[in-house]
């Protein structure tokens, strides 16, 4: 996939920061990396939960009713117009 240009507003401190220590050449990477970190974090609590409720016991009639739900809704009723 072809890069993108982005503009987002950051503090001149942190900027003048993060362009003294990180070389010209390696700044767009590093960016990168931190988004997929970032993006990550938000992203685990739903993966947890959602692994709780594919495993855990307590979850067991929950996910037998949402079964029954996924056949009756393709059981064809929404080919009528």
């Amino acid at each position: 996939m072809a890069a993108v240009r982005a503009s987002y507003k950051i503090e001149p401190e942190v900027l003048e920061r993060f362009n003294a220590a990180v070389p010209a050449g390696e700044r767009s990477q590093l960016i990168q990396r931190l988004m997929e970190t970032a993006l990550a974090d938000l992203e685990r609590p739903f993966e947890d939960i959602a692994e709780e409720f594919e495993t855990h016991p307590d979850f067991a009639q929950a996910r037998a009713d949402a079964s029954a739900f996924d056949v009756a809704a393709g059981d064809g009723f929404h080919d009528f117009k």
